[in-house]
């Protein structure tokens, strides 16, 4: 509904010849950084030092140890840099000692690394998952034996949040500690009523409507079409979602086969729809086409 990007690869690239066996899509952005090199046929950096009709069972399970060891140093480090921040700002800017002492609570902060996510157990079975696809389009191909060693692999289970709603007192809990109660918190309807009425004038207002009123995720929301809209019949056709990987954004089918769906508006909502898109109308005149 607003700004849209789309990233394509040359059918003529390497990777698009031999097979798209680019990780960087799911495990790069999981923090893994696994890539499959198409001239090599090597993934790195974890298993770069073997070739793919070599890979087994055993070489792919130390890569998940050691993503794991690195999410125990990137905990340590993010409760460090928390602690560090909380005492600047809890440090007065009044005075020759505060400021001295704030100073020096910058400089350490410049020095330490930035807030980083983990790679936790519930995503490490996606990038299993990814490795395992990559490697059978290889299997496909005759670059490597009739044995998929990511097929085999097994990992530590995992456990999905549970969604907690925000009540008064885990609201006063967080803002008091900072922590969330839960990975997973969900407004309720009063809190939902309190955010849009606070967005009405915001530009991206039928984006939150829509996301708030009928449940899409965000990448569907965001990669609204306006010719999956319908003002005769009120409805609106998720059919595409936008997808961060790293920092390039590229439009992508729904998660699941059961995203492309065809979902009714209530009558404010659609009408929030045909004026965002007379108002991008009159933009793209003000501005020109070039």
């Amino acid at each position: 509904m607003s700004v849209r990007h789309t990233r394509t690869r040359p059918e003529s690239s390497p990777v698009a010849r031999r097979g798209d066996f680019a990780l960087k899509a799911t495990a790069e952005a999981a923090g893994s950084g696994v890539v499959l090199q198409p001239r090599t046929w090597s993934l790195t950096p974890h298993l770069g030092h073997l070739r793919l009709d070599k890979l087994r069972v055993h070489h792919i399970d130390p890569m998940f140890d050691a993503i794991n060891e690195r999410n125990i140093e990137i905990r340590e480090q993010n409760a460090q840099r928390r602690i560090v921040r909380d005492d600047l700002k809890a440090t007065p800017n009044k005075g020759a000692e505060n400021r001295a002492r704030r100073h020096w609570l910058q400089a350490q902060l410049a020095a330490m690394p930035p807030f980083r996510w983990i790679t936790g157990l519930n995503t490490q079975p996606h990038i299993r998952d990814t490795l395992r696809a990559a490697l059978n389009v290889a299997i496909a191909q005759q670059v490597m034996p009739a044995f998929n060693p990511a097929a085999h692999v097994e990992l530590l289970p995992g456990t999905k949040p549970k969604a907690l709603i925000w009540s008064d007192e885990r609201i006063a809990r967080w803002l008091e500690t900072g922590e969330k109660p839960s990975p997973v918190m969900v407004w309720t309807p009063e809190q939902a009523g309190t955010f849009l009425h606070f967005v009405t004038r915001d530009r991206l207002y039928p984006l939150w409507r829509l996301i708030a009123f009928r449940g899409t995720r965000h990448g569907e929301g965001c990669g609204v079409r306006w010719e999956d809209h319908s003002a005769k019949a009120r409805s609106l056709a998720i059919a595409t979602q936008l997808v961060q990987d790293g920092r390039d954004v590229h439009e992508d089918a729904p998660k699941t086969n059961s995203g492309i769906r065809l979902i009714t508006l209530d009558e404010e909502t659609d009408q929030d729809f045909i004026a965002q898109k007379a108002r991008q109308q009159q933009e793209r005149e003000a501005w020109g086409e070039g």
